[in-house]
């Protein structure tokens, strides 16, 4: 007993350190209307590649006394390969026009199923010293020219002559071209119907078998446009937002979907395989590629529509 004792007190620092948040300003100290940076990260280690975070909801404003100016899209890095630990972070353009001293409680990071809570920091604003040893001097009064109308109209005409002759040519050509239209019998020409999202998607994706595109040295481009296939076809098949959405988002999307939970679980592992390859520089080998990419046609395959799915041997 006394031995496992030992080792779960040697294995707990490290465990509880492979998850962890923070929060910093770039400067502790700024003037009442500058910018300043921030940025929220989290560090954990997942040796499953398929870690799922959730960062805290803001809409315009920090707190009540920061505003957000500008953020960006939370990036993945990887800060060790053998542990398996990783950074996610996001980052802020801050300011603030309410001189003081402003705190921030812990944010909470979702990781998985677990909450991590970040450090609590603060920023002080300061305002513009003004020096009053100087005397307030008056302002210089108006002074008034001869202005006549004749030399107004003409300084008019020169300034916008070149907008009167476009907003005249564009009458005249439009004049022009309704009275062709009138002259000329109306065509109604047929709408093309849609083309079947599987159609499209398994088009792409038999052009990337065919080129062998899983060879290729670029990894990161192979599963981009493998990928960006499969969302497309998800968004335009259940009607979701897939493109701009997290792996996490689409997932959630399609809990009432005609779509089995094992091909949930593929979706999530080449989704989050990809995000991997495109932001951490992970480098699959090939046969994890040609894998990936029939998977994606099994995948397509399986989960089109009933009525899509006698035209979908005509692909090929």
């Amino acid at each position: 007993m006394m031995r496992w004792g030992f080792i779960w007190l040697m294995v707990w620092p490290v465990l509880t350190q492979a998850q962890t948040a923070r929060m910093s300003f770039a400067f502790s100290n700024v003037l009442i209307g500058e910018h300043v940076p921030f940025s929220i990260e989290l560090e954990y280690y997942d040796s499953t590649d398929n870690a799922l975070v959730a960062w805290p909801q803001f809409d315009k404003k920090l707190t009540d006394k920061i505003e957000i100016l500008d953020r960006t899209v939370d990036y993945l890095e990887l800060v060790d390969s053998t542990s398996h630990l990783y950074r996610r972070k996001q980052d802020f353009t801050l300011t603030s026009f309410d001189p003081g001293i402003h705190k921030l409680q812990p944010l909470g990071i979702e990781l998985n199923d677990s909450m991590y809570y970040t450090n609590s920091t603060q920023i002080q604003v300061e305002t513009v010293e003004v020096d009053t040893t100087k005397g307030i001097t008056d302002i210089k009064g108006n002074y008034q020219v001869d202005y006549t109308f004749t030399e107004k109209v003409e300084d008019w005409f020169k300034k916008y002559w070149p907008w009167l002759a476009g907003i005249a040519g564009i009458i005249a050509v439009f004049l022009i071209v309704r009275l062709i239209r009138k002259r000329m019998p109306e065509k109604i020409e047929p709408e093309a119907p849609p083309i079947p999202a599987h159609i499209t998607a398994l088009a792409t994706l038999f052009k990337l078998r065919e080129e062998q595109a899983w060879l290729n040295e670029d990894k990161k481009e192979y599963y981009s446009e493998l990928t960006y296939t499969v969302r497309l076809y998800l968004e335009e098949r259940f009607g979701i937002q897939a493109i701009e959405h997290t792996t996490r988002e689409i997932i959630n999307d399609l809990r009432y979907a005609d779509i089995t939970e094992e091909d949930k679980v593929y979706l999530r592992k080449i989704l989050s395989e990809a995000d991997m390859v495109k932001f951490a520089k992970m480098l699959p080998d090939d046969q994890h590629g040609e894998e990936s990419l029939y998977k994606s046609i099994a995948f397509v395959e399986k989960t089109k529509s009933a009525e899509e799915k006698p035209t979908s041997d005509h692909v090929e």
